[in-house]
């Protein structure tokens, strides 16, 4: 039985799911999505729910990386 009943990340396997969070959050949040990553995992730590905390550490850094290789607009260009 799930102990934290309304954060079940068991969908999240692997790097595949990690990285298909990530871009999901990063498509929903923008430039801001990797500090929502880091937010939310502090937010689930101090509630008790080290799973989901650890879950979220592990979707940042790769929000991150995905931000980096995101090719930027230049100002001219729509």
């Amino acid at each position: 039985m799930n102990p934290y009943p309304g954060n079940d990340n068991s969908y999240v396997h692997g790097k595949i799911g990690v990285r298909r969070v990530a871009k999901l959050v990063l498509d929903q949040l923008g430039e801001n999505a990797a500090e929502y990553a880091v937010t939310r995992a502090l937010v689930l730590q101090r509630q008790g729910d080290e799973i989901g905390a650890s879950t979220w550490r592990r979707v940042a850094p790769v929000i991150e990386e995905l931000q980096r290789k995101k090719p930027k607009k230049s100002a001219g260009s729509n």
